[in-house]
């Protein structure tokens, strides 16, 4: 009879998470959860502009020293939270946006959160990414494409994107989830 309320009690519990009706328990505190990081980089000497994802565990992601000369930015800086009883909504207040100018070519990059779960305090509420939106001059090269699609399982994660100058190929770096975590 034991063995089979264990599984009753986390089915319930993860229903609970996903509907925001209590708070969450999870193995990894804050202290062991991921910290998104965007580097924007426009390298005129060789050509190309880079999107770089990464993330950083506990405090050296909950302390990384940011810095928009240095072209880190944080994702979290995108979301507004509001507290509403015991929920607390997560919603996109903000975008990047970053010019690179190669050549005759001018690349507009938009950034937006890619909010997992409007609850903070739900599944995958404390977790964030971003989608990416690309122009060369005027033309549309890509709309809203996430750098990561869920916050579960092995689907493919984004590390990174690149564009040489003057072209309107962009080069995807993908890795497995498992590889990126």
């Amino acid at each position: 009879m034991k063995s089979g309320i264990i599984p009753l009690l986390t089915k319930l519990t993860e229903f609970l998470l996903v509907m925001g009706l209590c708070a969450p328990f999870s193995l990894h505190a804050e202290r062991d959860r991921p910290w998104p990081i965007i580097t924007f980089t426009c390298d005129k000497s060789k050509n190309e502009v880079k999107l770089k994802n990464e993330v950083k565990w506990g405090d050296a992601g909950k302390n990384f020293p940011f810095n928009a000369l240095q072209g880190t930015y944080n994702p979290w800086e995108l979301v507004s939270h509001e507290d509403r009883a015991k929920r607390q909504l997560l919603s996109e207040k903000a975008q990047y946006k970053f010019n690179c100018q190669l050549g005759d070519s001018k690349y507009r990059f938009i950034i937006r959160p890619k909010i997992f779960n409007t609850n903070f305090k739900a599944k995958c509420g404390d977790r964030l990414s971003v989608k990416v939106s690309i122009y060369k001059d005027d033309a549309l090269l890509l709309l809203d494409k996430p750098m990561e699609g869920f916050c579960v399982g092995n689907a493919p994660v984004l590390k990174g994107i690149k564009i040489k100058g003057g072209s309107s190929k962009i080069k995807f770096y993908e890795v497995p989830r498992s590889r990126f975590y």
